[in-house]
């Protein structure tokens, strides 16, 4: 498969559409001020449960076209390591842990904040795509082509643009890259028994005679020995 055939095939559809509610969002929070005020994130909403739904709202303030082009690439460049080998429930959950680690890290760290200057920005989400990219991608090195080889490499490169001067979000940025890290190891591995259950399902019903045999004899030495472990 050519790199074409790759980048069509394997578009991260999911990530595009975050994306693309990125690109309305910041529009609509650009000329409509009441809008981008009540998706901002505040320390002091920490005390205020009717305003927690700003733990999930703030990174539709995206900020301005530079900021959503930043947010944007990162998004759809890692997208084609993580949707591919990744399930989507687990997609969706990366998004929103993403937010609410970073977001409730912002606040607490930043409860001595005098101003109480909010928080607005998909960045905690990028992170969140970066951590699970380098943990993908560590994972299925050997089988990654050489487009998703680089996208890897610029991720460990990126960590270099780690760092804020507010320290809120800085502590938000590590707690989310280690929190989506964990979460990532947990599920691969969890597929990975969850795969190796129906290998082994599948095995016992061909042995009973249900399900015919399986087309590969290799696959099906394979896991009658993974079965017997």
């Amino acid at each position: 498969m050519n790199l074409k055939q790759y980048l069509k095939e394997e578009l991260p559809k999911i990530s595009l559409g975050l994306i693309i509610m990125f690109f309305i969002s910041n529009i609509l929070t650009l000329y409509a001020a009441r809008i981008g005020n009540a998706f901002l994130l505040y320390p002091s909403n920490l005390y205020e449960p009717l305003n927690w739904y700003r733990l999930l709202s703030y990174p539709l303030y995206v900020g301005g076209g530079l900021s959503w082009l930043h947010n944007s690439l990162v998004i759809f460049l890692t997208g084609y390591i993580i949707e591919s080998r990744i399930q989507k429930k687990d997609l969706f959950v990366l998004i929103l842990l993403s937010s609410i680690i970073g977001g409730l890290s912002f606040v607490i760290f930043n409860q001595g904040d005098y101003h109480n200057a909010p928080i607005a920005s998909p960045t905690m989400i990028s992170w969140g795509y970066w951590s699970m990219c380098v943990i993908v991608g560590l994972k299925y090195w050997r089988t990654l082509n050489i487009f998703e080889k680089i996208i890897v490499i610029l991720c460990f490169a990126s960590i270099l643009s780690l760092g804020n001067d507010n320290f809120g979000f800085f502590i938000g940025q590590l707690c989310v890259i280690v929190g989506i890290a964990i979460f990532g190891v947990i599920r691969i591995k969890n597929h990975k028994n969850n795969l190796k259950e129906k290998h082994c399902l599948e095995l016992a019903v061909w042995r009973n005679g249900y399900l015919s045999p399986l087309k590969r004899n290799g696959d099906k030495r394979h896991h009658a020995g993974e079965c017997s472990r």
